[in-house]
């Protein structure tokens, strides 16, 4: 059996030629004494890209980049081997395409039975990816650091008993101790005593894989306390806990804003309340004292119109000149007394609007004919402009007529010459009345403030006419609660339009 094994056995270099030829991860391959390739191997054509036939007799110095050919590297690497017997060393080596691999190269001298160098053997292993994933990983690993250094809310590591194994700078900043310090304590003294059994159930669902969060305080070195909120989250490796980390976020700022916007809010609150009650006590006070007017001022109306008609004797022309100026007088204060009446339960809270059809050439010539006694006493023309057809409006008559008399009695107090002039007329689904006059205009930049309540510009027009300065403020309101609004045109000394537009009554 032996003689037959030995039989079959191939020679010892016809052994080591297979071993080399079937070693595929590897180059290897022989050079003779000047470092010409010799011997071309499978695994060296799959390195290096050449083939037996292109790379026998090239010289070893066609394996090194340009500059290492400059430097003399490969006659160095060969002087290395035949003095020391190997030269051994890690570096980048140029394949046939031009592209280069990370190699571990090692050229060891091969000695005849004198001890004379008669070639070389090198034997190149591919190095690039594993140089790649080292790469990677020490990126990785940058990566981490500098999150972990230059995280502005503190992280910790722990082992899965509690042990503190890392802390960051913002960590060691939050409690107030030199990092190294901080790891050499004990982490859960720093907890606030009253959270730190709730503290430790978050840490322990951390270490069997639940995440938590939890806001509470830690306590600097100081003894002052900073409010946080701490987040546990599982370190797994391989699919397996290892230990927890901690990210505690520094919330002491936040939370005083909050207190402090809360504080805000409820100073608001309160000063919005007062402000609505004094509105309502102002309110009130006007609706009030408007009444208690408005009594002694019929029992003056009533008692003036029983002498105009004669009631207590014959007047003489003076006495009837001055009792109409009495009735004038009392008719411009029921007038002012209303508009605070009007004001007053419009500010407290408006009943509903009864909507209903109102034909409104006929709301308009009824306002018009109320008015018709001012404007002829100060010598004005008021017009009504014929209507093509017959409009028909969706609103409160009652309020419509106080909202049609106060724009023209506005238009009338503020004419001193020419004419007051309304129009009425169809504009897609609404109705469109503008009462426009002759007398003072506005100034462009009172055109918002005239709605303002109790506002009157300065001008001696203004003074002379007197009024509580409600009317058009009223006016609006009124016309919003109807659904529709007013826009105002006018220019100084050119006069002035209200355009009124309200809702088409849809039948």
């Amino acid at each position: 059996m032996p003689r037959r094994l030995r039989t079959a056995t191939p020679a010892t270099d016809e052994l080591y030629r297979l071993l080399v030829e079937n070693v595929t991860d590897y180059a290897i391959f022989l050079m003779d004494v000047e470092g010409r390739v010799a011997t071309w191997t499978e695994g060296a054509e799959r390195q290096m890209g050449y083939a037996e036939g292109e790379i026998l007799g090239e010289h070893l110095a066609v394996f090194y980049p340009p500059e290492d050919v400059e430097s003399g590297a490969p006659g160095r690497d060969l002087h290395t081997a035949g003095t020391e017997g190997r030269c051994e060393g890690v570096a980048w080596r140029v394949r046939k395409d031009g592209s280069q691999v990370w190699a571990s190269v090692v050229i060891t001298a091969i000695r005849d039975d004198a001890g004379r160098v008669v070639g070389f053997g090198q034997i190149t292993r591919d190095l690039t990816e594993r140089r790649e994933v080292a790469r990677r990983y020490e990126e990785s690993r940058q990566r981490y650091r500098s999150l972990f250094e230059n995280n502005p809310n503190g992280v910790c590591s722990f082992d899965l008993d509690g042990t503190l194994r890392t802390a960051n700078p913002a960590a060691a900043g939050l409690a107030g101790y030199p990092e190294h310090d901080l790891v050499a304590l004990s982490f859960w003294p720093l907890v606030s005593g009253e959270d730190r059994e709730a503290v430790q159930a978050l840490f322990d669902g951390a270490a069997a894989g639940e995440p938590g969060s939890v806001e509470t305080s830690l306590v600097h070195r100081s003894g002052r306390r900073v409010r946080v909120r701490l987040t546990f989250v599982p370190i797994l490796v391989e699919g397996e806990i290892i230990g927890v980390y901690c990210i505690a976020e520094d919330i002491t700022e936040r939370k005083r804003a909050e207190s402090e916007r809360e504080a805000l809010l409820l100073r608001e609150r309160v000063a919005r309340r007062e402000a609505e009650a004094a509105s309502r006590a102002k309110t009130d006070f006007l609706a009030v004292v408007s009444h208690e007017l408005k009594t002694p001022l019929n029992v003056i109306n009533g008692f003036a119109d029983l002498l105009y008609d004669g009631d207590a004797g014959e007047l003489s022309a003076i006495q009837r000149r001055h009792l109409e100026r009495i009735q004038a007088s009392s008719r411009h204060l029921g007038d002012m007394i209303d508009e605070v009446l009007s004001y007053s339960r419009l500010e407290s809270g408006p009943d509903a609007p009864q909507l209903q059809a109102v034909d409104m050439g006929l709301a308009v010539r009824h306002a018009a004919a109320e008015v018709q006694p001012a404007a002829r006493e100060k010598g004005l023309l008021l017009s009504i402009a014929e209507q093509d057809d017959t409009c028909i409006a969706l609103t409160d008559p009652a309020r419509l007529r106080r909202l049609l008399q106060s724009l023209l009695s506005n238009a009338v107090k503020f004419t001193e010459t020419g004419e007051v002039r309304v129009e009425s007329r169809r504009e897609a689904s609404m109705l469109a009345v503008t009462v426009t006059d002759t007398g003072i205009g506005i100034a462009p930049e009172h055109l918002e403030r005239i709605w303002e309540p109790f506002w009157q510009v300065e001008h001696p027009l203004v003074r002379r006419a007197g009024g509580t300065g409600l009317g058009l403020s009223v006016a609006r309101r009124l016309a919003e609660l109807m659904g529709g609004d007013i826009q105002v045109r006018s220019e100084p000394g050119a006069g002035t339009a209200f355009t009124v537009r309200l809702p088409v009554h849809p039948g």
